[in-house]
């Protein structure tokens, strides 16, 4: 095949794999920035609260008039934002959102403003008790058994394990790059990418499996329990196509790269007649020559000086 044909059974994969982790990284920046209004719309999950704080019938919430992100109450009355979007390493919290739809139709928010995002956390999760300063008896009458138990796993389970799955996908696939350089010289090099291939999908799948169950479980769990208060949850659409198409291209990458390591040796062929010509010499045989010297012949050794014996130059009669 030659060094071009090994250079594209190489460059596929090694392009497959650098998008994989670009993707990887914008799951990683979303909800991280108050001041880009494109990360702070990639999130897992979005709970929209408008109903609820500008409704004070539902549960005597007032007006937003918040503009202190640390002020939660005011005249002891909880004081909610008109969204909360939540991202990996933290949420992100403002006015102006206008999801409708369903849980599952991956409503995206329009029009936005984003007021503030909280610091990046390791292992974080969203506890809407303290978030939303849901304390007493009316707390336990609004978040139900089956909403504490999915927060009680989302918080011990869930949260630890999404994090450190996700940490382990990206150093994985950046590892692969690197090995990935070495693919290019041999079937040996790519069959080591293979193998770290390998283990970034068992991480990246991981990941995106678990993520995608948790968040759609819990967002269930919430509407469930919240939606008669006037606080619906919808999934991030953004997010979840960012994860799968990290898990996409890994898959993809890595198909190529198993087969660059079987099929893509570098070497050029010889040409077919090269080959044949070399397959009809067997090796210590005589070949005629052609050409002068082959007109040349020797004298016969049985009549040398008129003798009828063979010549012999060392031997001398008497």
């Amino acid at each position: 095949m030659g060094k071009a044909g090994r250079f594209v059974c190489v460059f596929i994969p090694m392009v497959l794999t650098i998008l994989s982790l670009v993707f990887q990284i914008m799951v990683g920046l979303g909800g991280t920035n108050a001041n880009n209004s494109y990360l702070s719309n990639i999130y897992f999950l979005e709970a929209n609260a408008t109903i609820a704080a500008h409704n004070s019938s539902l549960i005597n919430f007032p007006s937003n008039n918040m503009t202190d992100p640390a002020d939660k109450t005011a005249s002891g009355k909880i004081i909610l934002e008109n969204f909360y979007a939540i991202g990996l390493w933290g949420y992100c919290a403002g006015s102006g959102a206008n999801t409708t739809g369903s849980l599952l139709a991956l409503g995206q928010t329009t029009a936005q403003s984003v007021d503030f995002c909280t610091a990046k956390q390791l292992h974080f999760w969203f506890d809407p008790r303290t978030v939303w300063g849901f304390t007493g008896s009316f707390a336990n009458n609004m978040f139900t058994n089956d909403l504490n138990n999915a927060l009680n796993y989302y918080e011990q389970t869930a949260s630890k394990w999404i994090s450190t799955l996700f940490i382990l996908a990206v150093v994985s696939t950046a590892v692969e790059i690197l090995v990935g350089i070495g693919g290019l010289f041999s079937r040996l090099g790519s069959l080591f990418t293979t193998l770290a291939s390998l283990v970034t999908a068992i991480f990246l799948w991981s990941f995106t499996i678990l993520a995608t169950v948790t968040y759609v479980g819990l967002g269930s769990a919430f509407n469930v329990a919240l939606k008669n208060y006037g606080i619906t949850f919808y999934l991030g659409r953004t997010m979840f196509i960012y994860m799968w198409l990290a898990v996409a291209c890994s898959l993809v990458s890595g198909i190529f790269w198993a087969f660059s390591s079987c099929c893509c040796s570098g070497r050029s062929r010889e040409p077919a007649y090269h080959k044949s010509a070399m397959a009809e010499r067997t090796p210590y045989t005589y070949e005629s020559i052609d050409g002068p010297a082959a007109q040349y012949h020797a004298p016969p050794m049985n009549n040398v000086g008129g003798r009828p014996t063979a010549y012999e130059p060392f031997r001398h009669g008497n």
